[in-house]
């Protein structure tokens, strides 16, 4: 069993950092994550929604953090495929493994619905362009040379350089809302991370997907389970002060929703959990529904104890429990304290209590 660190890295008005600022603290975290323990730090790839994240360039990131850092690798959860030029992006990503001396793990995924008017991108193209570029990093992977004639992508005798330091390339994951994703990553072997909106309750249905595909292709599941989490030494401190931070971090998820395209042409080219509703009504649950149906952990760690093995024991394949406890807005040494607390007194319990058959 691993435990990792998510950052979302939301910076909405009501709570505004200088940018710049929040790079510094999320470094220091990284810092602090490496020294305590934790075996990976996430953050996710997004553009031109503030309120939403901030996080823009995570190689660049992990370039930089690697340099401060000794064993902790990195993972994007997720690279927005159709956005980027597959043929660039494979050099970069290669960059960005050699620079971090092979710690780049990457999750790669269609991107939310709202990004692709943003991009210049019809909607409707999104699939496809996912499937191409990925069937073009597995030749700039596995070839030296390739050529590609697809309906987005031709291109001849393309050579790819640098090659990764990971041959033939990095641990690769996704995730989202798309079945369809579930049932890719079975089959080729991927892990998947689960968004750190939902308890594991909403997402046991893709998850059964994903195993059974596993199964059907002889892989083994690799299953991430990203969970938001304030912890402090006082009960009724922790709840009352987490209370604003987890508000607004509901309210940052959904705050792209007003951008993205109508509900009819979501559903009519694939995008059906944004046409559902179900982003926008995260936030109005009530703040101790939110607690109670383990949206979010608050608490002491010996509260959140039997919370974290609870997850250990009900989700087969699980193989990372990842924290996100950086809020908008918030101190930085509240993120600090969360990390400390969960690595001394909740890490050393699981590790004690966990079987092979967990793993």
């Amino acid at each position: 069993m691993k435990f990792g660190i998510y950052v979302e890295m939301q910076n909405p008005k009501s709570n505004w950092k200088p940018h710049a600022q929040v790079y510094r603290e999320v470094l220091e975290q990284i810092e602090h994550a490496d020294k305590r323990g934790f075996s990976t730090f996430s953050t996710l790839e997004h553009h031109w929604f503030e309120e939403f994240s901030i996080s823009a360039n995570p190689l660049a990131l992990y370039s930089a953090a690697a340099q401060r850092t000794d064993s902790i690798r990195f993972r994007t959860c997720s690279h927005v495929l159709p956005i980027h030029n597959p043929m660039v992006f494979a050099g970069q990503l290669a960059v960005a493994d050699i620079l971090t001396e092979g710690r780049i793990e990457v999750a790669f995924g269609r991107g939310h619905s709202w990004v692709f008017p943003k991009a210049s991108i019809p909607l409707e193209e999104s699939r496809g362009r996912f499937m191409e570029s990925l069937e073009i990093l597995k030749l700039a992977w596995s070839q030296d040379s390739f050529s590609y004639d697809g309906q987005y992508y031709k291109v001849k005798n393309v050579s790819i350089v640098p090659k990764p330091q990971q041959l033939p390339h990095p641990k690769i994951y996704t995730g989202g809302a798309s079945n369809h994703n579930y049932e890719l990553a079975g089959k080729e072997g991927w892990g998947v991370l689960i968004t750190p909106m939902l308890p594991l309750s909403k997402v046991s249905h893709q998850l059964d997907i994903y195993r059974e595909a596993c199964a059907n292709y002889g892989n083994k599941p690799d299953i991430v389970y990203v969970q938001a989490i304030y912890l402090d030494e006082d009960e009724q401190r922790a709840y009352d002060e987490a209370k604003p931070f987890i508000h607004q971090f509901m309210a940052g998820n959904a705050s792209p929703a007003k951008d993205m395209p109508s509900r009819d042409e979501m559903l009519a080219k694939d995008f059906a959990f944004y046409a559902s509703g179900h982003l926008e009504a995260l936030v109005d649950i009530p703040y101790d529904t939110l607690i109670d149906e383990d949206y979010v952990w608050v608490g002491t760690p010996e509260t959140i104890k039997a919370k974290v093995q609870a997850i250990v024991d009900e989700c087969p394949g699980l193989t990372e429990i990842s924290l996100l406890c950086t809020y908008a807005g918030m101190e930085h040494w509240r993120t600090i304290r969360t990390q400390q607390l969960f690595s001394e007194r909740i890490m050393p319990f699981i590790y004690d209590n966990t079987t092979v058959s967990t793993i």
